[in-house]
This record gives C-alpha cells, structure tokens and sequence, in this order.
C-alpha cells in the first residue's frame, strides 16, 4: 500500500459517522486538551506509578492504555500518532523501561496528526503520593496552579520551549474566566535549577485558622534531561495560528425586544385568487338534458323553501 493510500481519509457512509468526522476538524475555538498516557514494551514500577499519579490529576481530560505495545517514538512514530488520534488525544506521555535508558518518560504533542515536539526525561529520584504523611482528596473540577522556578526558563531556548509544552500539558487548554483564591487547590511546581535537571512537584493550599499553608502531597519528581526533539519554526508557527472569527451575519427585519425575545417581520407576496381552489361542480354534457332539469328543479325547490 502507498502513503497516498495510507493518508487518504475514508469518507462517512452513516450520519453518525458524518457527525463524528466533523467533531474531529480543527474549530475556531478549541476544546480542553487529552492527554494520552500509553507504555512502551517494559516498564518499571516507578514511572507506572507516576504516570497514574498524573492520570488522577488530570482525570477527566486523559486516557490512559494499560497495555504494553511495541513503540519507539524517537525512532517510529506512526503508531503513538494512530493511538493518539484514534483517542482524540493532542498530547501524550510514554513510560518505557530497558538496559539503555532506565525509568524512561517522554512528553510530547501532536499536531496534523503528527507529533509536533517531545522532551525524553529519565525519572532519578521519585516519591509518590503514598509516602507523604497527610494526602487530602483534591476536588474533581480543581484547577491547577502552575509554577515555573528557574532563571534558565526565562533564557535558555531550549528550556523556553520545554516551558511552552509543560504548560500545554498540564494546564489542558481550560478556559478560566475569573480566578479566586479560594479556588485553587493544587499547585504544580517545576523547578530548573541548570540545565540539565528537572524536578516536578505537586502541592496543596490548605486553609487554617492561622492562616493558609501550602502542603506537598505528591507525587514528588527529579528528572535528567535525555533527547529533545522540537518543531521547526515554521511548523511551530503554523501550529500556534489563530484564525479569524467570521463576522456574524446581518439579521435583517429582525429585532429584540426588552424581555429579550426575538421577533421578526415576514413579507408574504400578494396572492392570486384566479388560481385559488374551489368547489368545482360537474360538468354538464350536451344532450344530457335530463341532469339538467333535474339541477334545475332542485334550485327552484330550494327556492321555495327559502321563501
């Protein structure tokens, strides 16, 4: 089979599948983001234990396969793309374990159908949620808070980019209008300190009669930094486009009125009544002169009738 048979997309026969075609093009605004957490062939403990941690936070908004397949995403990507499009997920992040590269996670996203850009972390010091004393249970609907700490963010052009696909991935793309205090629950802090180590850690605010504390609960996380792998700038630019929102249609004889209802006048043609449909009597044939005075006779009865 070609890549021109392979790429091809295969047309909707049913309605439903009409439907869901059009839910997965591109729109103008853009629903939260899934997260797809997938394995590879082996795996160890540790890195199974903090992808399910990350699994419970962002809950609603991922997936996760507890199946080990076959992937290698640096060097093939074309099934981690199929899953992740099969499950409508746009970021992904793949635990691995070998000889090579021990407690091994990688963090990316897709765009197009095609990975876009992915960082390869190798998990050195992990503490899960288990281990911390107190663990209080986080709201489901609980926004986090995301913290960056590190001057290498702000210069290095490859941990500014890191920064960017961090925040793709655990902030989801969720639309908050107004931010409250008393709302926020969780805050994930992501530390830098050169340029080479990552550490991810999560805590909690809690609210005492002193005052407000901030709680680690887990799952507390070092990383080495492994193999980066970033979209070109073109691609990149491509990706962050935003289109423009079509302008609205002019409504025309149609007005509100103060409760808020929408009224609207229709103009309906003048109607031609040679055209109009009535009663139709039958027609009389020559001759049939009978039917006639009988016809007749009737009217003259109803006549009489009437007086």
């Amino acid at each position: 089979m070609s890549d021109q048979e392979e790429t091809t997309p295969r047309g909707a026969k049913t309605h439903k599948g009409k439907r869901i075609l059009e839910s997965r093009e591109p729109k103008l605004v853009e629903g939260p983001k899934q997260t797809l957490f997938i394995r590879g062939p082996k795996t160890s403990l540790s890195v199974r234990q903090l992808a399910h941690e990350w699994h419970l936070i962002k809950r609603d908004f991922s997936t996760t396969y507890n199946k080990n397949h076959e992937i290698q995403p640096f060097e093939d990507a074309k099934q981690l793309e199929t899953f992740c499009e099969r499950s409508q997920c746009s970021m992904f992040c793949f635990v691995s374990n070998s000889k090579k590269r021990p407690d091994n996670l990688i963090i990316g996203r897709t765009f197009d159908k095609k990975v876009l850009d992915m960082v390869e972390l190798h998990l050195k010091e992990y503490k899960s949620q288990e281990e911390f004393a107190t663990s209080v249970e986080v709201p489901m609907h609980a926004r986090p808070l995301i913290v960056f700490n590190g001057e290498v963010f702000g210069f290095n052009p490859n941990h500014m980019k890191l920064h960017n696909l961090l925040t793709d991935f655990f902030f989801e793309n969720v639309p908050i209008q107004d931010i409250k205090s008393q709302e926020i629950h969780l805050i994930i802090s992501i530390t830098a300190a050169d340029d080479s180590t990552l550490a991810i850690t999560v805590l909690q605010k809690q609210t005492h009669e002193d005052g407000i504390k901030i709680q680690e609960i887990g799952p507390r996380s070092v990383f080495d930094i492994r193999r980066t792998k970033w979209a070109d700038d073109e691609i990149f630019k491509k990706a962050c486009r935003q289109p423009k929102p079509k302008a609205k249609p002019h409504e025309k004889n149609i007005v509100y009125d103060e409760v808020g209802d929408k009224r609207g006048k229709v103009f309906v043609q003048q109607q031609d009544l040679s055209t109009l449909a009535l009663k139709k009597r039958k027609k009389l044939r020559k001759g049939d002169q009978k039917l006639k005075a009988r016809i007749e006779s009737q009217d003259q009865q109803a006549e009489v009738n009437d007086e």
